[in-house]
C-alpha cells in the first residue's frame, strides 16, 4: 500500500554552559535486565568527550541525510539528573507519536494501572415468555479495545435467557465521554481520515471503529481483484474499482473516501498477478454508532433474537437492569497496546477520558513541565497543530521513574531490537534491548523518546526530535537511523 506513515537545522545554543531546570529526579527501582546493577557518575571528561562526539555526529549528518533539518536533543543522567548534551532543548517541535506518552503517563497517573473500561448491556423493561417488553441498551465505557469477541458474548448472554423477541429498540449509549469532541481531532490531514489509523471515537467502539480489508489478484490480469471485508457492514459501503495487473505489475493497491460521500470506501489501483501476499489494511468507519450497532443485530439475529423497532441513540434510563458487562484489560496492558504499536485510536480515547487538553495542561503543570511550551490538540499526535519540547518530553520520562509506575512504562515501551515499533530497528548487539522508547513518525518528522541502558552508567533519559527532514528515496529511514544510533550507542558505550 502506498500510504504506510503511522499516524505524523536549528543550531545548538550553549549546550555546553546549559543547565536543566528539572525538578530533582525520582530515584528508580530494580534495574532492568540490560542495565548494570551499579552504575557510576559521568565525569566531566566523559561528558565533554560525548557532547564534541555528538556534535561532530551531528555537524556530518547536517551536511548529508539531515541537510535542512531541524534537530533536537537531550539526556540527562536518569539517577542523577546530570546534563549529558543539549541540542535546542527548548524548541518546539512536532512531536508525531512521542505526543503518546503525554496521553499515556497522564493517564496512568491519574487512573491508575488497574484502571478498567467497562460496558454494558441493560434493559429497561421486563420480560414475558420469551419476550422483552422493553429496549436493550448497550452502554459505552470508552473501552478502546472492545471487540466483536465481547459483543457476540453479550448476544449469547441474551439468548440464554430464553429471550427471543425484544418488543422496543437497541439504544446505543455513547454519553460516557466528560470530553466532547467531533469525529476528528483539528490539524489531521483529510487524507488520513480513510484509514484505520485516523479512525474517529466514540465512548461505544467497536474493533478500533475500522474494517479489514483484503486485497488479493483475480484469475487474469484485467480481472477484477478478490476483496475481503471483516467485519461485513451496512453502514460503510466498498466501491472496489481496483484490478489485476500483470505479473510484472506495480503493487498501487489504495483506499480513499470520497469527499461527497463519507459512507462510501473506494478500493482502487492495481495488484500483480501471482502476488506472493495479498494487501491488507485497515479502513476507517465513519459513523461508530451505526457500525457497532449494525454489528450487535447481526449478532443478536445469529442467537434467534429479533428486535422489533431497530436501533436509535440515548442515555441509559435511570432505573435500567443490567444483563451483561464486558470489563477491559487493565490499563497497564492497553498502554503496551498503545506505545509499542503505536495506536492512535487508543491515544485518543484516553484522550477523551483525561477530558481532553485542559486536564493534560493541569497535570504537566504539576509534574513540572510548563504546559505554555506545549501545543495539545489530541493524543496521537496525528494533528500537525501539535508542538512538544524536549525539556518536556524528558521531564515526563523523569516523572514516569516514580517506583509506582517505573516498570509499568518500561514493560510497555517499544524496545530496539525486540518489541513494538523498535522491533527491527537498533537491533545490533551493543544497542539491542538498551533503547526503550516511543517513536513517532509522520511525513518529514522522526522522533524517539524514552530511556538508555547504558554500560557503564545506568539509564539515560532522552528525547531525540528531527523535523523538516527530506524522508525521500530508498533506504533513507535506515540512514537517519545510522546517524541516530551513532549518538546513542556514543552514551550507551561512554567510559
Amino acid at each position: 500500500m502506498k500510504r504506510l506513515h503511522a499516524m505524523f537545522d536549528r543550531r545548538a545554543f550553549g549546550a555546553l554552559a546549559l543547565s536543566l531546570t528539572l525538578s530533582a529526579p525520582i530515584a528508580s527501582s530494580a534495574a532492568t535486565p540490560t542495565a548494570p546493577t551499579t552504575s557510576t557518575r559521568f565525569s566531566a571528561a566523559t561528558v565533554a568527550n560525548l557532547r564534541a562526539r555528538i556534535a561532530a555526529i551531528l555537524r556530518a549528518a547536517r551536511g548529508g541525510e539531515l541537510r535542512g533539518a531541524n534537530v533536537a536533543f537531550l539526556a540527562i543522567d536518569a539517577k542523577r539528573g546530570t546534563l549529558i548534551d543539549a541540542v535546542d532543548p527548548d524548541g518546539d517541535f512536532i512531536p508525531a507519536s512521542t505526543f503518546k506518552l503525554v496521553v499515556g503517563s497522564a493517564s496512568l497517573d491519574r487512573f491508575g494501572p488497574d484502571e478498567r473500561f467497562v460496558t454494558t448491556l441493560s434493559t429497561d423493561g421486563a420480560r414475558v415468555g420469551t419476550a422483552l417488553h422493553g429496549n436493550l441498551i448497550l452502554r459505552g465505557g470508552g473501552d478502546p479495545t472492545l471487540d466483536g469477541k465481547a459483543l457476540r458474548e453479550a448476544a449469547r448472554a441474551i439468548a440464554r435467557t430464553g429471550i427471543t423477541r425484544v418488543d422496543g429498540s437497541l439504544l446505543l449509549d455513547d454519553t460516557a465521554f466528560r470530553f466532547p469532541s467531533n469525529l476528528y481531532r483539528p490539524g489531521w490531514a483529510w487524507d488520513d481520515l480513510t484509514y484505520g489509523y485516523g479512525a474517529p471515537t466514540s465512548a461505544l467502539s467497536l474493533d478500533e471503529n475500522a474494517l479489514h480489508i483484503t486485497v488479493a489478484p483475480g484469475p487474469h490480469p484485467g480481472s477484477a481483484v478478490v476483496l475481503s471485508v471483516s467485519p461485513e457492514t451496512p453502514s460503510l459501503q466498498i466501491d472496489n474499482r481496483a484490478i489485476t495487473g500483470s505479473s510484472e505489475a506495480t503493487d498501487t493497491i489504495d483506499a480513499m473516501r470520497p469527499w461527497n460521500d463519507p459512507n462510501v470506501v473506494r478500493i482502487f489501483g492495481v495488484i500483480p498477478q501471482g502476488a506472493s501476499s495479498p494487501d491488507r489494511f485497515r479502513v476507517a468507519v465513519e459513523n461508530p454508532q451505526a457500525f457497532i450497532g449494525d454489528a450487535f443485530l447481526a449478532d443478536l439475529e445469529a442467537n434467534g433474537i429479533a428486535v422489533a423497532a431497530g436501533m436509535r441513540t440515548g442515555a441509559l434510563p435511570p432505573q435500567a437492569t443490567t444483563i451483561w458487562q464486558h470489563r477491559s484489560a487493565p490499563l497497564s496492558t492497553i498502554l503496551a497496546r498503545m506505545w509499542q504499536p503505536s495506536d492512535n485510536f487508543i491515544a485518543e480515547m484516553l484522550f477523551r477520558h483525561l477530558g481532553g487538553a485542559r486536564p493534560e495542561r493541569a497535570w504537566l503543570r504539576r509534574v513540572g513541565v510548563d504546559p505554555q511550551t506545549l501545543t495539545i490538540v489530541d493524543g496521537s499526535g496525528l494533528s500537525a497543530y501539535d508542538r512538544i519540547t524536549p525539556r518536556a518530553l524528558v521531564r515526563i520520562l523523569q516523572y514516569d521513574r516514580a517506583p509506582q509506575f517505573k516498570a509499568i512504562v518500561e514493560a510497555a515501551l517499544p524496545l530496539s531490537g525486540v518489541r513494538g515499533t523498535l522491533k527491527g530497528r537498533f537491533a545490533d548487539p551493543v544497542l539491542r534491548g538498551n533503547i526503550n522508547a516511543k517513536t513517532g513518525s509522520v511525513n518529514h518528522v522522526r522522533t524517539l523518546a524514552g530511556y538508555l541502558f547504558t554500560q557503564r552508567h545506568g539509564t539515560v533519559t532522552f528525547a531525540l526530535l528531527v523535523n523538516n527532514w527530506m524522508d525521500s528515496g530508498p533506504g533513507a529511514m535506515k540512514r537517519l537511523d545510522v546517524v541516530r544510533g551513532a549518538i546513542l550507542r556514543a552514551i550507551v558505550t561512554a567510559p
